[in-house]
């Protein structure tokens, strides 16, 4: 028995040690600036940063490569790409683009049509931003790139090019593409602070930037509102796995990783050991496993979801009161309409979409949510033209709201 006992408490000592954001060995002081991993396979994943640094990892980051860029120049984001052969794409300084086929063994540089700084590119449908209002596209899978037009002269700093088409950068600028990228419209953001990060998807309609900005649409982007933080620096990044849009990740300034689990309605802040600068945080399949990196080398990763988080006083007040159903919004719409809803406390909630005759189109939602505001849209392009029923039922509370679809 004795034999036994004392392997499992170092075993639980060792899964206690491990739980939350953990530092890894990076092996150099250069500041990292984006990281992403194989969208197939979470323990694949790279790194890009100053220098022409790019690292790599095939084991979940026990063991972190450097591999030969072939530049000096700093790279400020890399991607991988959804396609067969899963190309990986680094872009940077001096409009530097670099490509690889085989995880990085070998990196080409491509043709770049600028010389302005590249600051970001999608992991899909290769469209990335930078300098001076530069958008670039490629239509040969990132073989050769052209300048597209933009109405704007703002730096650009990030770029997500999956559900939704958005541009975010200086001066509160947001763009917004309802062509998958051909064209760019401004919308007004409602600040002029600078705008550094979009999630990779673009389904939930989100950006960070200066001061602790975080901004929220519900709207398709037509209307832009900011919510509280708790947090003052500078947000680089943020992001959410696929498979779970209620939990999303953002990082900046002093190490600070912060999380919601409501689509964004209320933020907590999460334990880093680094008080480092972070750039980049990255979620793809998995909501609870993801890496972070950022200044001086550093790289952390969590495979528990972040560990617990920390609300503010502030923060929790946005709690609402108590639950209720919004009127969508546009009403009439067509196709696509927003559906707003809030509950007050943890409660089993379904929301349904109901023809005339009161038989149920769909459910939106069905299962546990954590108090809070949550928005999410509803796509009747293959139902026709009519009148429907939204119902929300949350414990014992249950609303309704009449919507109307005009083809």
């Amino acid at each position: 028995m004795k034999n036994t006992i004392l392997p499992l408490i170092l075993l639980f000592i060792a899964l206690r040690c491990d739980a939350g954001w953990v530092q890894q060995t990076s092996g150099t002081n250069a500041n990292l600036h984006s990281v992403v991993s194989s969208h197939g396979q979470v323990n694949t994943a790279w790194i890009c940063g100053d220098n022409g640094t790019i690292l790599f990892t095939s084991n979940g980051g026990a063991v972190w490569t450097l591999q030969n860029s072939g530049t000096v120049k700093n790279l400020y984001a890399i991607c991988f790409m959804e396609l067969s052969g899963g190309p990986v794409f680094a872009v940077g300084q001096d409009g530097i683009i670099l490509r690889t086929t085989n995880d990085g063994t070998n990196w080409m540089m491509v043709p770049s049509p600028t010389s302005k700084t590249i600051r970001d590119i999608s992991d899909f449908n290769f469209i990335a931003v930078g300098d001076s209002g530069l958008i670039i596209k490629s239509t040969n899978q990132g073989l050769n790139w052209s300048v597209s037009s933009n109405p704007v002269s703002q730096n650009l700093n990030a770029v997500c090019a999956t559900f939704g088409y958005y541009a975010v950068g200086d001066n509160g600028t947001i763009l917004k593409s309802f062509n998958a990228g051909l064209n760019w419209q401004p919308l007004n953001s409602g600040t002029s602070q600078h705008i550094y990060g979009v999630p990779l998807f673009g389904s939930i309609d989100i950006a960070v930037g200066d001061n602790g900005l975080i901004l929220r649409s519900t709207s398709s982007g037509n209307n832009w509102f900011s919510q509280p933080s708790g947090f003052s620096g500078r947000l680089k990044s943020v992001e959410y796995s696929v498979n779970n849009t209620s939990r999303i990740y953002t990082c900046g300034a002093d190490g600070k990783i912060l999380k919601t689990t409501n689509y964004g309605n209320v933020w907590g802040t999460q334990n880093t050991p680094t008080s480092e600068d972070l750039n980049s945080v990255f979620f793809y399949l998995d909501d609870n496993t993801g890496y972070a990196c950022g200044n001086g080398g550093v790289i952390l990763k969590t495979t528990d979801g972040g560990g617990s988080v920390t609300y503010s006083l502030g923060t929790r007040n946005l709690v609402p009161e108590s639950a209720s159903l919004e009127q969508n919004y546009p009403n009439p719409f067509n196709p696509m309409t927003w559906i707003n809803f809030s509950v007050s406390e943890k409660a089993f909630v379904q929301l349904k979409v109901f023809d005339i005759a009161g038989r149920e189109v769909t459910t939106l939602v069905n299962g546990i949510r954590e108090p809070g505001k949550y928005s999410l849209s509803f796509d009747a392009s293959a139902l026709p033209s009519g009148v429907y029923f939204c119902k929300l039922t949350a414990d014992s509370y249950s609303s309704i709201k009449k919507m109307i679809m005009i083809k």
